[in-house]
This record gives structure tokens, C-alpha cells and sequence, in this order.
């Protein structure tokens, strides 16, 4: 279920709500209406990310993604008149009213976000499971980026310790709504016994110290 957070209006508003932006969103990628579905974009969100480029991020993202937007627009009705929307797994998509109409600020299920620490964490495993090793490489710390490259990366998780990096990627699926402690640049997941995940902020984004 969604909550809600930031009001903005009062129960008496009349006229288009946040979740009805949210409902026609996920109805839209239920349908394959990419075009739709970008419109229901903030015109911020369209300067920073091209129609061409959000429609391939959609499409690498195969049946995960049109099980989210069924879920997304059964949800929506529980959503009211505000400006930020709170998702069960504890996400936040912002939104913002534009000549007349709400309009999403971000995708709500952003495929390589790292605006947040869980947001990093999904973009790992995302990647991992696609063989976008590209954006692998754009979660590693500054510190270590002079010893990893993309060929780096595929050689592990294609090579001998493939078996070993994929029980990795199932055991973090199974937590990826674990509490994640958060302290300004640095923040840690713990998952299981002796297990945890580091995170550290670097340029405004987050990326992954150590999956363990």
C-alpha cells in the first residue's frame, strides 16, 4: 500500500490528483504506450532525459517493469492530492502540478537511479542481472576506479566466480528492503549475520563501497 507525504492541497481540491499521474503512468506501460507514458514526464525530468533514452531504459527492463506498472496503477487510487508519494518499499516519487495537471518529477521505477542509497543498491543488481557493466563501473568508488575497468567487471561475473556473484545478487534481492542506516556521506545495510552493504556519496550520488 502507498502512503503519502508533503501535503500540498486540501481534501476539498477538485480536478486532477497525483495519483491519477501515477495511474495513467502505469496504464501506459501496461499498454506499451511509451509515448504516453513520457508525456505524463515533468518537463524538468524531459530536459534531463531524452524520449529515445527512456524508452530504452523501459525496454532492458523486460517483464520486471510491466509487473511494477500493473502494481503501480492498482495503487494508485490510495494516493490523494499531495506532492510527494511514498511507495511500499519505501521509494519517494516526487511530483509536480503543471498547467493544471500533476506530472511525475522521476521515474517510479528509475532503473540506475543513485540519488539514494536504496536506489544505488537496486542499479547494482539491476545492472548485474543485465550485463550493464558500464554502470557497474559508475558505482565504484573514486578510490578504487584506477583498478576497475568494464572488462574487469564482466570477466568476474561471467567467469569462474559467476555462481558465486549470483548468489550474492539472489541473497541482496531477498533484502533489498532491509533498513538502511544513512549518516550524511556514508550509509550501511546489514542483511544477514555478518553481512552488510557500504555505501558512500561522492559528487552528490551514491555509490557501493563493498557488497559482502
Amino acid at each position: 500500500m502507498m502512503a503519502v507525504v508533503l501535503a500540498m492541497v486540501t481534501c476539498a481540491h477538485q480536478g486532477p490528483l497525483p495519483g491519477d499521474a501515477l495511474a495513467g503512468f502505469g496504464a501506459a506501460i501496461e499498454r506499451k504506450d511509451h509515448r504516453a507514458a513520457y508525456a505524463l514526464m515533468s518537463a524538468s525530468y524531459k530536459k534531463r532525459v531524452s524520449f529515445d533514452e527512456f524508452r530504452t531504459e523501459i525496454e532492458d527492463a523486460g517483464p520486471d517493469y510491466l509487473a511494477g506498472a500493473k502494481r503501480l496503477r492498482n495503487d494508485a487510487t490510495a494516493v490523494g492530492g499531495h506532492a510527494e508519494i511514498v511507495l511500499g518499499d519505501g521509494d519517494r516519487v516526487p511530483v509536480v502540478r503543471e498547467a493544471g495537471a500533476w506530472h511525475l518529477d522521476r521515474q517510479p521505477f528509475e532503473l540506475f537511479g543513485q540519488d539514494r542509497p536504496r536506489a544505488a543498491l537496486r542499479t547494482f543488481v539491476r545492472a548485474a542481472e543485465l550485463g550493464r557493466y558500464d554502470v557497474l563501473l559508475r558505482l565504484v568508488p573514486a578510490r578504487y576506479r584506477a583498478a576497475v575497468t568494464v572488462e574487469k567487471l564482466r570477466a568476474y561475473w561471467q567467469g569462474p566466480e559467476a555462481a558465486t556473484a549470483r548468489a550474492l545478487l539472489g541473497e541482496l534481492r531477498l533484502h533489498m528492503s532491509a533498513r538502511i542506516f544513512d549518516d550524511e556521506d556514508e550509509a550501511t545495510m546489514p542483511y544477514g549475520p555478518g553481512r552488510q552493504v557500504r555505501f558512500v556519496r561522492e559528487d552528490g550520488v551514491w555509490r557501493i563501497e563493498a557488497p559482502e
